[in-house]
């Protein structure tokens, strides 16, 4: 599944409708529908005008996430499993952490956490164009560490906002 993209369709639609059927015009579609359906047209996602800066990850945030990792699961670009990061115990949870912090404080997300693999898998029939297609993004699992430490420091804000905004009787 982490090798490099290969189109099982012999044929693909292009965006004006002609037939493609050279592997490199086929990738190239694909490449160029995915850029289209994750593309930002409203400028949501940008940096903010000001925002609170928030401590760096705990390891124990680090630990937890690792844990909650599942096993199993097809690699990212890197090709690490998350089962390196479970069986390395403290050393790998101590470099982890470091990086964690390292990626924290400097504001810059390492150039090889950024490459995904996208899979396409069929959801109906017309199977010649790309929206008959869902797809899924295989991401690093060192990169969904960190991604799931911030995703649950803003599902606890969240949920105390909303707590709190909450009248009382």
């Amino acid at each position: 599944m982490t090798r490099k993209f290969q189109p099982c369709l012999q044929c693909i639609q292009s965006a004006t409708g002609e037939n493609l059927t050279e592997a490199a015009q086929i990738a190239d579609r694909w490449k160029g529908y995915c850029e289209d359906l994750y593309h930002d047209e409203e400028g949501n996602g940008t940096e903010q005008e000001y925002w609170e800066k928030e401590p760096p990850p705990l390891c124990s945030e680090v630990a937890r996430a690792i844990r909650q990792t599942a096993s199993r699961k097809a690699t990212g670009p890197d090709d690490v499993p998350a089962e390196l990061f479970k069986a390395g115990g403290e050393t790998a949870l101590d470099r982890m952490h470091r990086i964690c912090v390292a990626i924290w404080e400097t504001g810059e997300w390492l150039k090889e956490w950024t490459f995904f693999t996208f899979i396409p898998l069929p959801k109906k029939d017309g199977l010649k164009q790309c929206e008959n297609y869902r797809t899924i993004a295989l991401v690093s699992h060192a990169s969904n560490i960190l991604l799931r430490i911030i995703l649950e420091r803003i599902r606890v804000k969240t949920e105390t906002q909303i707590a709190d905004s909450i009248p009382t009787r």
